[in-house]
C-alpha cells in the first residue's frame, strides 16, 4: 500500500479511489434502503398474493437502474445484506470508504463458507486492517487461509464433497481453438501437475516457444501418451513446499497445511494419509536455534540450496507490495548488494524477475525504517 507520498498527483488517485469506495457504498447502502422501503409499501398496500410479483417489478427496476441483470441484482443484494448484517466492522470500513466493493464481496463470499457466529465475528474483527491493504487477489488467499483454519473441520467435510465431483470438460471456441477445465480436483495434485509442466518447460530450451507454449505442448503430449494398460511414466521427484504444524502431524488438532506460496491448503486428514503414504511428495525444512540456515552468512553471491529453499520457504511470494508471484520463480535479490551486504537469510529475498529490475536500475529503492523495508519510488512510499 501507499505508506506517504509528496506527489500530489498519487495523492489524488488515491482520493479517487477513496471517493468511488464512497460512491459504491451510497449505491449499495441506498439500494438496501429502497427495497426495504418499498417492500414496506408492498406489505401495506397489496393482497398477499399480489406481493411476491410487485417485490419482483420493483427489483427488476433496481437492476435496470444500476445496469445489472436481475441475476447480478440478487448476488449484489447477498454480499450487501450479509456485510450490513453479519460483518458491522466490514460494512464500516465500506462506509468510510476503506474498503470497496470488491473487497466487500470477497469477504461476503468468504463468510457465507463459515457455519459458527463466532467464526464471522473472528472474521470481522480480523479482515478490514488486511483487505484495506492489499490487494484483492491478496485478500483471496488470506480469507482461503483463514477459513481452513477457523473451520478446519468443516473444510475436510466440503472437500470430500468437492473432490467427489470431479470432472474435466472441453469447450470449443468459434475460431477452432477451445479450452480443457478440470475441475474439483485436490489442490496439492494440481500444485504437482504445475511443478511437473514448469520443470518440462524450463528445462527444453532449444526453440523458440515461450515458457507458457511450451507447458501446453508438454500438458497435451502427456495426455495423448495415455495408456491405462500399462504403467504410467516416471516422472522427476519434484519439491512442494507445505507449512505443517507439528500438532497436526501429531493429531493434536486438525490445523490444515498452507503451501509455500499461501495461495492453497491441504486438510488435516489428506495431510495425515499423505504423510503416511510414503509418497514423495514432499520434504522439510528443520531450522532450530543451534543450526539456524538463515541466520549464516556464506561467502560470494550465490547462497547455497538449502538457503535459497529456506528463503523461498520463508517469502512464499515476491516481496514487492501487491505481487503474487511464487516465490520459487523468483530471483533472490541482496537487499542491500554486494560487497556491503552480506549472502545471508536477513540480506536475501524474493524478488521477481519484473521488480527485481525496478530495484537493480534504481526505479525503486528499498529503505530500512527500524525491523521493516518500504519501497521508495521518487515521492511515494510503498510498504507490504
Amino acid at each position: 500500500m501507499i505508506e506517504s507520498s509528496s506527489d500530489a498527483r498519487v495523492g489524488f488517485l488515491a482520493g479517487l479511489r477513496r471517493a468511488n469506495a464512497l460512491a459504491e457504498y451510497r449505491r449499495w447502502s441506498g439500494m438496501l434502503e429502497y427495497l426495504a422501503a418499498e417492500t414496506i409499501r408492498i406489505e401495506r398496500e397489496l393482497e398477499p398474493r399480489a406481493r411476491e410479483l410487485e417485490i419482483a417489478a420493483v427489483r427488476s427496476v433496481v437492476a435496470q437502474a444500476n445496469g445489472w441483470s436481475e441475476h447480478q441484482l440478487a448476488a449484489r443484494l447477498h454480499e450487501a445484506e450479509t456485510a450490513r448484517d453479519d460483518l458491522p466492522a466490514v460494512w464500516a470500513a465500506f462506509g468510510e470508504g476503506e474498503l470497496d466493493a470488491a473487497r466487500v464481496s470477497i469477504i461476503a463470499a468468504g463468510a457465507w463458507k463459515l457455519t459458527e457466529e463466532r467464526s464471522v465475528a473472528k472474521l470481522d474483527r480480523q479482515v478490514v486492517a488486511y483487505a484495506a491493504t492489499h490487494t484483492t487477489g491478496e485478500l483471496r488467499q488470506w480469507m482461503r487461509r483463514f477459513i481452513a483454519r477457523v473451520e478446519p473441520d468443516e473444510v475436510e467435510k466440503r472437500y470430500e464433497d468437492i473432490v467427489a465431483e470431479r470432472n474435466v470438460t472441453i469447450h470449443h471456441d468459434e475460431d477452432g481453438t477451445g479450452s480443457l477445465y478440470a475441475e474439483n480436483l485436490p489442490s496439492y495434485v494440481l500444485a504437482g501437475i504445475d511443478e511437473r509442466l514448469d520443470h518440462a518447460a524450463k528445462t527444453t530450451t532449444d526453440d523458440d516457444r515461450t515458457i507458457a507454449q511450451r507447458r501446453a505442448d508438454f500438458f497435451v503430449d502427456a495426455l495423448d501418451h495415455i495408456d491405462p494398460d500399462n504403467e504410467p511414466a516416471r516422472v522427476p521427484n519434484l519439491a512442494i513446499g507445505v507449512m505443517v504444524p507439528a500438532s497436526t502431524l501429531a493429531g493434536i488438532d486438525d490445523q490444515p497445511a498452507i503451501s509455500a506460496d499461501r495461495d492453497w491448503v491441504i486438510p488435516a486428514n489428506v495431510l495425515r494419509d499423505l504423510a503416511l503414504s510414503g509418497n514423495p511428495f514432499w520434504y522439510r525444512l528443520l531450522i532450530n536455534d543451534q543450526d539456524d540456515v538463515l541466520s549464516v552468512t556464506y561467502q560470494g553471491r550465490y547462497p547455497p540450496e538449502h538457503l535459497r529453499n529456506a528463503i523461498r520457504f520463508r517469502d512464499g511470494t515476491c516481496r514487492y507490495p501487491g505481487c503474487t508471484k511464487k516465490a520459487q520463480n523468483c530471483d533472490l535479490d541482496h537487499r542491500q548488494p554486494l560487497p556491503d551486504g552480506p549472502t545471508s537469510g536477513e540480506n536475501l529475498w524474493a524478488l521477481c524477475r519484473h521488480h527485481h529490475k525496478l530495484k537493480t536500475f534504481r526505479h525503486a529503492e528499498p529503505i530500512r525504517l527500524g525491523n521493516r523495508w518500504v519501497w521508495r519510488i521518487r515521492a511515494t512510499l510503498l510498504t507490504e
